[in-house]
């Protein structure tokens, strides 16, 4: 599946661009080797950066594409955008995207499609 979200953040300090698109593929690296994502996916997820912007001071905002094997083969959107969640927040409090966020990260769905839809979507 290809999960595309918009994740919201407050920045600890003020990165360039590259650096903290580095630093997210990190944490999430780290994140997903400690098994916060394990309710998601029993497989490896590839994360990929979409975009970055900072809309306002402190904030910033990525379009991110999870590509990953669902664990589970009939979730809603509802109920994969909760797993999401809950994955990020575990990842957060077991001390995970520190150094990209200040607190909680805002998560929107924007949307879940199957990978091979995706890449077909893309080459038309």
């Amino acid at each position: 599946m290809r999960y595309t979200l918009q994740l919201e953040m407050l920045e600890p300090q003020g990165f360039s661009s590259a650096r903290a698109i580095e630093l997210l593929h990190s944490e999430f690296t780290l994140a997903t080797n400690a098994a916060r994502f394990d309710a998601l996916s029993g497989h490896d997820i590839v994360l990929e950066i979409v975009e970055r912007s900072v809309p306002q001071e402190g904030v910033a905002r990525y379009v991110v594409e999870l590509h990953l094997e669902e664990r589970y083969s009939a979730l809603t959107d509802a109920q994969a955008l909760a797993l999401v969640r809950r994955a990020f927040t575990n990842a957060i409090n077991g001390s995970f995207f520190s150094r990209v966020c200040d607190g909680e990260i805002a998560i929107e769905l924007r949307s879940r499609a199957p990978l091979a839809e995706a890449i077909e979507r893309r080459a038309a």
